[in-house]
């Protein structure tokens, strides 16, 4: 796993269901995700640290990869933005809300996968 940042997917592996976060104060509000989601996001952190995050939240078998590493910050930022409205069709929210997160639905990884670098490319 990197010691750098950059922009990741995150897919929990099975088919059991389980929060997206494992804080006992909001784990009755997040929705539940299995192998049928995935998460794109950006670590400013070493990917290393946040692949372990990950694993407490779901355990050892996550599949997790870094797509896009990066050594500027805010360039990171900038391309994590745009991808939220490119990928803003597969978004879920929360149960409840209608706040759109970064996890997605009705997508493979190796379809997230090519947008994110087709996108990376493309800018």
């Amino acid at each position: 796993m990197q010691n750098q940042m950059g922009i990741y997917l995150v897919q929990p592996q099975g088919r059991s269901l389980r929060p997206l976060d494992s804080d006992p104060r909001r784990i009755q509000k997040v929705a539940k995700v299995n192998n049928q989601f995935l998460k794109f996001g950006k670590s400013e952190r070493p990917l290393s640290v946040r692949y372990q995050e990950y694993q407490k939240i779901f355990g050892s078998d996550v599949k997790f990869r870094c797509i896009v590493p990066f050594t500027d910050g805010s360039k990171m930022i900038e391309f994590r933005d745009h991808l939220s409205h490119r990928l803003d069709p597969y978004k879920i929210s929360n149960p409840g809300s209608t706040r759109k997160l970064e996890w997605l639905t009705g997508l493979s990884f190796s379809q997230a996968e090519k947008i994110i670098r087709d996108e990376y490319e493309f800018n």
